[in-house]
């Protein structure tokens, strides 16, 4: 019914939607297609389409929602490498033009060469819950918001994922950097919660969340004075996340961002980068 397939293994199970993928490559003709090696092309960036460009995807009779729908189903369920692509290409639903289906296309090329890949859960008694929390301050050439991307994982086995671009302008790095780390602890309380009202698992506190911002870091851990000029007007995010802190619920750490396994999901990769943080991450 939800169209994941489960592979029972000696050491542990495995997640993935072949199935879907080639029913998906077939119904857009796109099975035998030349492979590409990342969902978009890296540091390109998708602006919203001419007059012209409506005109021409128009022209092709396709139903642009219900493609990014179809690719959206696959990211949020086994391949949280499609997850940018499909932020991305969801901001163009009300006119999507010629360049959009393109990007889509581009997608499906990747998949083509990446239909078996899934997640893989092995056997384990760990506790320990860990999240990557990252943000690209401003990537939106149209109206300058940012993009968000976290993910959370026992023992670097993810547990889930989630891209999407800020509800606001931050006006520093640091503000956006603030609002990812926000939205990824209210989901870490979510989760928590849930898994002991359901008693699936009591986990160890603090959870352990890193940052490749070391200004974003220092103010959240009180070492910055909270009449910072950029942060002035975020003060309520800037005490929930020092409460949950201080409670011991959460820690912050600091990452190179070379090594952020969230990285993949704010923006696009190289093909080596994306490729390191997926195998980090059991996705194989």
């Amino acid at each position: 019914m939800l169209g994941v397939k489960i592979h029972q293994m000696r050491d542990g199970i495995r997640l993935d939607q072949q199935h879907v993928t080639e029913a998906l490559l077939d119904q857009y003709g796109m099975n035998a297609c030349k492979i590409v090696v990342t969902p978009l092309t890296p540091n390109e960036h998708i602006h919203p389409a001419t007059t012209e460009e409506v005109t021409s995807f128009m022209n092709l009779k396709t139903n642009y929602r219900s493609a990014i729908g179809r690719i959206n189903y696959l990211s949020s369920a086994t391949r949280p490498d499609l997850s940018f692509a499909v932020s991305t290409l969801s901001q163009y639903l009300k006119t999507p033009g010629l360049k959009n289906w393109q990007a889509f296309l581009h997608v499906l090329k990747y998949l083509s060469g990446s239909r078996d890949q899934g997640l893989y859960y092995p056997r384990q008694t760990s506790k320990t819950i860990t999240a990557f929390s990252d943000a690209d301050w401003g990537n939106c050439n149209v109206i300058c918001r940012s993009t968000t991307g976290y993910l959370t994982c026992f023992h670097q086995c993810l547990v889930f994922w989630k891209t999407h671009k800020q509800p606001s302008v931050s006006i520093s790095p640091e503000e956006a950097e603030y609002k990812s780390l926000c939205d990824i602890t209210s989901e870490l309380l979510w989760f928590k919660q849930w898994c002991e009202e359901a008693r699936v698992v009591k986990l160890e506190s603090p959870i352990c969340i890193y940052k490749d911002n070391q200004a974003c870091i220092k103010t959240a851990n009180g070492d910055c004075n909270l009449n910072n000029k950029h942060l002035k007007h975020v003060d309520i995010q800037l005490h929930f996340i020092k409460e949950v802190i201080k409670n011991k619920v959460v820690s912050l750490h600091y990452i190179p961002s070379a090594q952020m396994l969230a990285d993949f999901l704010k923006k696009s990769v190289s093909k080596d980068m994306l490729e390191r943080s997926l195998q980090s991450l059991s996705v194989l």
